[in-house]
């Protein structure tokens, strides 16, 4: 069980604090109210209790996606002049020193 509706995470918050603070006792004060493959892990209580404790909410950040880089001009620019000075550099090595996807420098230099 990945993800949990707000009114899942209340209710741990609200055992969490019936049992003293306890993981262990949570997980079982859980079970009569889960099935037996959908029931919240021990690590999901601590992280939802560590995210009420800093966050003081009980709704799940947003993801951040994925780094995405765009074939700009001065992307360009950079990867003609890293070509000027090593030519027989690979494409993934000359990638992570331009900070850029190696798909992206491939993509560049085609």
């Amino acid at each position: 069980m990945n993800r949990l509706t707000p009114e899942q995470s209340l209710q741990i918050v609200q055992l969490y604090f019936e049992n003293n603070g306890s993981v262990r006792n949570t997980y079982r004060a859980l079970r009569p109210f889960y099935r037996r493959q959908n029931i919240p892990s021990e690590q999901l209580i601590r992280l939802t209790m560590e995210r009420f404790r800093t966050t003081f909410t009980l709704i799940d950040n947003s993801h951040p996606q994925r780094r995405r880089t765009v074939r700009t001009e001065e992307a360009i620019a950079t990867v003609e002049r890293s070509i000027e000075e090593d030519s027989n550099e690979s494409i993934r090595h000359r990638a992570q020193e331009l900070d850029q996807c190696p798909y992206n420098l491939w993509k560049i230099l085609r």
